[in-house]
């Protein structure tokens, strides 16, 4: 009989492993966002601005693509409307350079309206209460004309500050973020023909750009200007977990480790993709502790791993939700990130935190990760340790969830390779 061939067994591997699935566990959200009344409200992304001064005041910003953006306090309070035009997307980028020598966050809304991507700097002064301010107001929109409907912000590699952007029509553009007397320009280097671009996260660290594309399933490219157009399919869809594709989210749990988290809007799920390998560690669900108003076809999301004040001293995650019985319409929904990872068995690992894990001017970026795949250590949940409940037997990091496939998959490859060599 003739012999499996290595590819097909990797094939195999692969397929065998994203089949057996489990159900996805619950996680209970601890507070929810209290728009004020506006008509026809419809959030479409969501952001993190870490206040450096003070983490705990820290901000929530949305995207509402028939209003504009507006900001929240992590309690869940609206404290500022930007309506100039609607906004379909929203990101932040820290240390941008805005003139004699100072440094600030960036926050760029990708805005139908103005047909454009529009900047702003929050204020982070005790007084402000981190209220945004439109960067050169007086400038038209960076990369004026364009249509977007994603836009996530990061600083490459070789120290530049950049912008990949989904085009309204299909499509990811590469724009590389210049200060200039005072503004700031975009200026264009690459385009990939992907599909319709339903959510973006970017790894400085891994140097990779993850795009959920419609209908299509979740797909790698590399972030560097001149890696090409070629991607690597992470998940199709009905595989790995997913029926659908919405927004992403980065956690980093220290430089390398950490989750790459996948809004299942038709599911009303998130899948969890191992950071290093992209193998699925599992899914989970936001529910109500008690009640019924989970959280449902979800669109943006967040994840941090600092400490954010008394509220969320293990990181956050954050989740909007389409229908909320709350509010009657749409909000996002908050939960400490130590509920989401010890959720799991064993639990998801947990960043060590320092001083609120900020870095100097607020260290994130990409849609609230860790600027430079920051968050110090690793928390290892179990018996002795902050944050530890012992659910895993040997008290390990959430890490090792991922192993089975890796082993099952090095196992067989073994295989493979000594039935060549016996034939040989």
């Amino acid at each position: 009989m003739r012999s499996a061939s290595l590819s097909a067994l990797t094939a195999l591997c692969v397929s065998t492993v994203a089949g057996a699935q489990t159900p996805p566990v619950a996680v209970p959200y601890s507070s929810q966002t209290r728009p004020g009344a506006r008509s026809a409200g419809t959030v479409d992304d969501v952001a993190l601005w870490v206040n450096p001064s003070n983490p705990a005041a820290s901000r929530l910003l949305t995207s509402d693509r028939n209003n504009g953006l507006f900001a929240y306090t992590l309690d869940g309070t609206e404290v500022q409307a930007v309506t100039e035009g609607t906004s379909s997307s929203v990101d932040v980028v820290y240390g941008f350079p805005v003139g004699d020598g100072v440094t600030q966050a960036l926050v760029v809304s990708a805005n139908p309206t103005l047909s454009g991507l529009v900047p702003y700097v929050p204020d982070s002064s005790p007084d402000a209460g981190g209220g945004l301010s439109r960067l050169s107001p007086t400038a038209a929109p960076l990369d004026v004309g364009t249509s977007y409907g994603m836009v996530r912000l990061f600083r490459a590699a070789d120290g530049t500050f950049q912008a990949f952007g989904g085009l309204a029509g299909g499509g990811l553009r590469q724009l590389v973020l210049t200060p200039t007397d005072g503004g700031v320009t975009a200026t264009p280097v690459r385009d990939i023909p992907t599909g319709f671009v339903t959510g973006l996260a970017v790894d400085p660290s891994q140097r990779a750009v993850y795009v959920a594309q419609q209908g299509q399933g979740l797909y790698r490219y590399g972030s560097d200007v001149d890696a090409g157009i070629e991607g690597q399919q992470v998940a199709p869809l009905g595989d790995g977990g997913l029926s659908s594709v919405g927004r992403l989210t980065l956690y980093a749990s220290s430089g390398v480790d950490g989750y790459l988290v996948v809004s299942d809007p038709n599911a009303s799920t998130f899948v969890v993709f191992d950071r290093r390998t992209l193998g699925r560690v599992g899914a989970f669900q936001g529910v109500q502790d008690g009640g019924s108003d989970g959280v449902d076809q979800s669109r943006g999301v967040v994840a941090y791993p600092g400490a954010l004040g008394a509220a969320f001293p293990e990181g956050l995650f954050v989740a909007h939700d389409a229908l909320s019985s709350s509010t009657l319409g749409d909000n996002l929904k908050l939960t400490s990130w130590g509920s989401v990872a010890r959720a799991f068995t064993p639990p998801l690992a947990i960043a060590q935190q320092v001083d609120g894990g900020t870095g100097g001017d607020g260290g994130t970026g990409d849609g609230g990760t860790a600027q430079d795949g920051g968050g110090g250590g690793v928390v290892i949940p179990g018996p002795g340790n902050p944050g530890g409940n012992g659910d895993s037997p040997d008290g390990g990091c959430g890490c090792s969830s991922t192993s089975v496939p890796a082993v099952a998959m090095l196992g067989l490859l073994g295989m493979a390779l000594r039935s060549r060599r016996r034939r040989g």
